[in-house]
């Protein structure tokens, strides 16, 4: 085990665990960032809807990360995480070959598991001729015809959806029998349903061929479909009593209702999208910058200095610092300091009737226009 304690250890080095990385080592953290290198996206090679970095290699696009973190006390550890368990006022977290490593805090950002349906040759396919997210992958596939896989997942919204990027699609539901209001709104969209059972997809040189259980065959550009997904928080029970961290996040900024543990990313509760995943751990980040600050705070208010960073008491909100003694205030100027202040006020008290006089008569314009 390390001797010294991480102020936070990060779970995950996709967008959300490396823009969390950023900001915390741009707040003077000492950050580990712990990643397996597995992520579900990896299939795909690219990212997109990330500006300056639409259609970047995700590969590179983690390498440049790196490096522009090398800036900051922010150390790699490309490995797997075994166990993460709550020991007093720190979060000690077990690798599979690196050891263990105290922290402060624990930034959860390890994504799902996407769980592909039982067809044979989907997996083949996933992420260079089979797709799930329109918004990431129609665009290189736009104008050619779609098959939209409904046989596990009911996806007739993405169908619908898709109807932006073609119009030709074909609905699969792989025998799977359609509710009424599924089949209503595959109707009100115009796209036809094909119920027979699905053999196999395969490769074709139009894109994607995908045989029936009677013989035939269907030719598309792509196919599409939704899935379940399974959060990957296995390392965190028993601490977690829950299927997954969305069930026991308690705010927009990752905090959860286990004490030192936050989540980001696809685990949290926002889109599962690379750019709202680096928000999100931005968010993160600054949510545990701001408890670590509030944990450093001493109970008398006394001045408190981290090595090589800001004084806490600057940091506080400013009716906090109000309370914080006198001798960590900071001086106050007195609100009208001679003539001049008079002449402000007198220039704001000016400016705010003549705000109320434009609006009276906006309001009186406005009711000439309505009779």
């Amino acid at each position: 085990m390390t001797a010294e304690a991480y102020d936070t250890v990060i779970v995950g080095g996709g967008p959300a665990g490396l823009n969390a990385a950023l900001y915390l080592g741009r707040s003077c953290r000492r950050v580990l960032l712990v990643d397996s290198g597995d992520a579900r996206n990896m299939a795909a090679g690219v990212m997109h809807n990330v500006v300056t970095n639409d259609g970047a290699d995700i590969a590179d696009f983690r390498a440049r990360a790196r490096a522009e973190l090398a800036a900051y006390d922010v150390t790699f550890r490309d490995d797997e995480v075994v166990s993460v368990e709550p020991d007093g006022d720190h979060v000690v977290t077990t690798t599979k070959e690196s050891g263990t490593f105290r922290s402060r805090t624990l930034l959860y950002a390890a994504g799902v598991r996407s769980e592909l349906p039982p067809v044979p040759g989907l997996a083949d396919l996933w992420g260079t001729k089979v797709f799930e997210c329109p918004y990431c992958h129609a665009w290189e596939v736009r104008g050619k015809s779609f098959g939209v896989y409904g046989g596990v997942v009911p996806s007739e919204c993405l169908a619908a959806t898709l109807t932006v990027w073609s119009d030709s699609l074909t609905y699969l539901s792989d025998r799977r029998e359609l509710p009424d209001d599924e089949r209503e709104r595959l109707t009100a969209a115009g796209i036809p349903t094909v119920t027979d059972g699905i053999a196999r997809v395969s490769p074709h040189p139009e894109g994607v061929a995908v045989e029936l259980a009677d013989g035939r065959s269907l030719t598309f550009g792509a196919l599409f479909l939704h899935m379940d997904t399974e959060a990957r928080v296995e390392p965190l029970r028993p601490w977690l009593r829950s299927g997954d961290l969305e069930s026991v996040q308690t705010d927009e900024r990752g905090r959860t209702a286990l004490p030192r543990l936050y989540v980001a990313g696809d685990l949290g509760k926002n889109m599962q999208q690379a750019a709202m995943a680096a928000a999100s751990g931005g968010l993160a980040a600054m949510a545990i910058n701001s408890d670590l600050v509030r944990e450093d705070r001493p109970a008398d208010g006394a001045l408190h200095l981290r090595p090589g960073g800001p004084a806490v008491h600057r940091l506080l909100p400013v009716r906090q610092r109000e309370h914080a003694g006198p001798q960590h205030r900071r001086a106050r100027l007195p609100r009208h300091p001679g003539p001049g202040g008079r002449r402000r006020r007198g220039r704001r008290r000016t400016a705010a009737r003549s705000g109320a006089a434009a609006r009276r008569q906006l309001r009186d314009v406005r009711r000439r226009g309505h009779r």
